[in-house]
């Protein structure tokens, strides 16, 4: 058993986002010690990252409740559960299409700065003058 300290240590969290989550029935009912302090199971650990990795792929908080929600009702939601990550699945690979052409434009941003530096009027280049540059050699 982990205290909320040593749970927050050990999924990054703050133990007020563990806190949040557990508001939020993000996750079951936390264990508490007879102090009413919390005790975090290794399969709650588990469970938090889980959300967490939800919260990385930038599902809401709306979402993750309800996945949730389904899950603990057991196998009668399994294919409610099914279409929910499969939608997942198409937002995630969405959202990778995204950042790779994100990440090419900032190369090439950072190509196009590499070699303006080169050049010893740079200084001197408007935003403009920068702008019509970079949109040209694209």
């Amino acid at each position: 058993m982990y205290s909320a300290k040593e749970a927050a240590e050990i999924t990054g969290l703050s133990t007020a986002t563990l806190r949040y989550y557990e508001r939020e029935k993000l996750i079951p009912q936390i264990t508490r010690t007879d102090q009413k302090y919390r005790q975090y199971a290794d399969t709650d650990i588990e469970w938090i990252k889980m959300i967490q990795c939800m919260r990385m792929a930038n599902i809401p908080i709306r979402s993750i409740k309800q996945y949730v929600e389904l899950l603990i009702q057991g196998g009668k939601t399994l294919k409610q559960r099914y279409d929910m990550v499969q939608g997942h699945i198409k937002d995630i690979e969405n959202q990778i299409t995204n950042l790779q052409n994100a990440l090419i434009l900032t190369q090439k941003k950072l190509i196009f700065y590499g070699e303006l530096l080169q050049q010893p009027s740079y200084k001197e280049i408007t935003y403009m003058e920068e702008w019509k540059m970079f949109k040209h050699g694209n």
